[in-house]
C-alpha cells in the first residue's frame, strides 16, 4: 500500500528550488552560467529556461551515485510503483532497455523475445552480444497491426530453450495490446528465467485500476517506463524499476553508469519527481478521464463514413490480445482515397492536429492525463471534413502487401554489426545479410535487423514505404542503398568471426 503522506514529498524539486533562489555566483558547467548570455533561443522560450538549467551543483546530489535528494526521489518512485528500487533515466526508455540487457545478459546468453520489439532492444542485443530467440506475434491482416504473443507461444519457446537466461516482454505494444503478463512471468520464473519488460508505453498502468496489470505487480524483475510518454514528465525522462534479486544491484548500477551521461539535466530530473507526485494523487482520476474521452471519440468516429475505430473489444476478439489499454484508439481508414500516411500529414498541415502515427490502413490516437474534450471536438470536425472530400463507397482495396512474418536470422546481431561492410542497391539485396536496422518511425519496430537475410518480400515492403514517402529510419542514409555483410566473407563471418564477437 502506497504511503500517501510520504508521497507528498518532492525532495529533488525542493532542493532544485532552493538552489535557484540562492542566486549563486557560477564558475561551473553549463557554460551559459544560468543564462548570462542571450541567443536566438530566447525568441522562442523565456530566459528562465537558461536560468534554471544547472548540472550537478552541491546540494542536488549526483545521479551516478545518489546519496541525497536524487536517492530519496528515486525511492519514492519505486514505492509508488511497487518496486524494490528505481533509477531515473534521462535518455528515455531506450537507455532503460539497454541497461536491462547489459544487466541481465552476457555474450552468447540466450534471450527469448517477440520480433516486434523496439529498435532499442535490438541495440541491447548488439551491445550485450546475447543470442535472440525470436517468437512471432499475432499479425492482424486487416489493419496490418503487429500484436502480442500468446501464453502458449511463450510456453513453447521457454520449454524449447531451457538454456535461455531471460525473456523480454512488451507491455503494452505500441497499439495498446497486452499479453497474459502474470501467467508468463510465473512460468518464466518457474523455469529460472529473468523477466525483462519494456513498458515504454505503459507507465500509466501503475496509477489506475482500470488498465492492464503492470510489470512490477505481475512480479517481473526489471521494467523500463517512459514517464514522458503517458505520465506527464518532460520528453526523454523515464525510469528503470527493479524487483527481486535475480539481477544483482551491482550489475544494474554498473550498466546504468556505463550508459548514462555524467551531465544530467536537472530540469528532466525535476520533472520526474513532480510527475510521480501528480500521478499518485491525481493519476487515477486523470487516466479515467482519458479512457472516457477515448470511448467518446470512438463512438463519434464510428459515425463518420471512411473511419472505423477499434477499441478493447476488437483487440481481444480479433487480435487475440489478453487485454488492452483503452487510452489508445486505433482507427482504420476505410474506403478513403487517401492512406493513413496521407491523413497524418493532412491533419497537421491543414487542421493543425498532431496524431501519434499514420500507417497505410490505420492511424493511432493517444489519450493521456493531458487530453481534453475540446481537442476531441476539433479532431471529429476535421475527420468529418476529410470524409466529405475523400470518402468513396466504391473503393476496393488491393490485397494487403504486409509481409507475413519477419526475415530469418543467420548470424547474431552483434556479429553482423561488426562484420565487414558492403553497400548495395536495395533491389539487389535479396539473399544478403543485413548489417543495419531499417524501420518505419514511429513506432520504430525494425523490418529487418543486423544478422537477418533480406527477402524479396522485405525489399518490396521497403520499396513500397519509400514510394509512400513514409518516415524510414536506417543506419545507412542513402535512400536506395543498404549495408550488408560482404558476400565474399560470408562463410568467414559465420564460422570464424563469430568466435571473436
Amino acid at each position: 500500500m502506497v504511503n500517501k503522506n510520504e508521497q507528498k514529498k518532492t525532495p529533488y524539486l525542493r532542493a532544485y528550488q532552493k538552489y535557484l533562489k540562492e542566486h549563486t555566483a557560477v564558475f561551473d558547467v553549463p557554460g551559459h552560467h544560468q543564462g548570462r548570455i542571450r541567443t536566438d533561443f530566447d525568441k522562442i522560450f523565456t530566459h528562465i529556461v537558461y536560468q534554471n538549467d544547472v548540472n550537478c551543483p552541491r546540494g542536488m546530489d549526483n545521479l551516478a551515485h545518489p546519496t541525497g535528494v536524487i536517492k530519496e526521489a528515486q525511492d519514492l518512485f519505486a514505492k509508488a510503483c511497487g518496486a524494490d528500487y528505481c533509477k531515473f533515466l534521462i535518455n528515455g526508455s531506450t537507455s532503460g532497455n539497454l541497461i536491462m540487457f547489459l544487466s541481465a545478459l552476457q555474450a552468447n546468453d540466450k534471450v527469448i523475445l517477440p520480433r516486434n520489439v523496439h529498435k532499442s532492444a535490438i541495440n541491447g542485443l548488439i551491445l550485450s552480444g546475447a543470442v535472440p530467440v525470436f517468437i512471432m506475434p499475432e499479425i492482424d491482416k486487416k489493419t496490418e497491426i503487429v500484436n502480442q504473443v500468446s501464453f502458449e507461444e511463450w510456453k513453447k519457446a521457454i520449454d524449447e530453450n531451457p538454456d535461455a537466461k531471460a525473456i523480454f516482454i512488451i507491455n503494452p505494444t505500441y497499439f495498446g495490446a497486452t499479453c497474459d503478463l502474470k501467467k508468463i512471468v510465473n512460468y518464466a520464473h518457474l523455469h529460472d528465467k529473468i523477466v525483462l519488460v519494456d513498458e515504454a508505453h505503459g507507465s500509466h498502468f501503475y496509477f489506475s485500476n482500470k488498465l492492464p496489470i503492470s510489470a512490477m505487480k505481475a512480479g517481473a524483475d526489471l521494467s523500463t517506463l517512459s514517464i514522458h510518454k503517458t505520465g506527464g514528465s518532460l520528453t526523454q525522462s523515464s525510469v528503470l524499476l527493479v524487483k527481486g534479486k535475480r539481477v544483482s544491484k551491482y550489475s544494474v548500477i554498473k550498466s546504468f553508469n556505463l550508459l548514462t551521461t555524467t551531465s544530467p539535466s536537472s530540469i528532466l530530473l525535476a520533472s520526474l519527481d513532480a510527475a510521480r507526485k501528480y500521478l499518485v494523487f491525481r493519476g487515477s482520476e486523470k487516466i479515467y478521464n482519458a479512457i472516457k474521452l477515448a470511448r467518446l471519440a470512438k463512438e463519434r468516429i464510428d459515425k463518420i463514413p471512411g473511419f472505423i475505430a477499434h477499441g478493447k473489444d476488437y483487440f481481444i476478439k480479433e487480435c487475440d490480445a489478453f487485454s488492452y489499454d483503452e487510452t489508445k484508439l486505433c482507427v482504420e481508414v476505410d474506403k478513403l482515397k487517401i492512406t493513413g500516411f496521407d491523413l497524418y500529414k493532412l491533419l497537421k498541415d491543414k487542421y493543425q492536429i498532431q496524431i501519434e502515427l499514420g500507417e497505410t490502413y490505420v492511424f493511432l490516437l493517444l489519450f493521456t492525463i493531458g487530453s481534453n474534450e475540446k481537442d476531441v471536438d476539433r479532431l471529429i470536425s476535421a475527420l468529418e471534413d476529410i470524409s466529405k472530400d475523400y470518402y468513396d463507397p466504391n473503393i476496393v482495396y488491393e490485397d494487403h502487401h504486409y509481409v507475413d512474418g519477419f526475415p530469418k536470422m543467420e548470424v547474431r546481431p552483434r556479429v553482423a554489426y561488426h562484420a565487414p561492410l558492403k553497400v548495395c542497391k536495395l533491389r539487389n539485396a535479396v539473399g544478403k545479410i543485413s548489417k543495419e536496422m531499417i524501420m518505419i518511425y514511429p513506432p520504430g519496430i525494425p523490418l529487418i535487423i543486423p544478422g537477418e537475410v533480406f527477402t524479396k518480400e522485405v525489399v518490396d515492403e521497403l520499396t513500397y514505404y519509400k514510394n509512400m514517402k513514409a518516415n524510414i529510419l536506417s543506419d545507412w542514409s542513402a535512400s536506395n542503398e543498404v549495408s550488408v555483410i560482404d558476400e565474399k566473407k560470408r562463410k568467414f563471418v559465420k564460422e570464424d568471426f563469430e568466435k571473436d564477437y
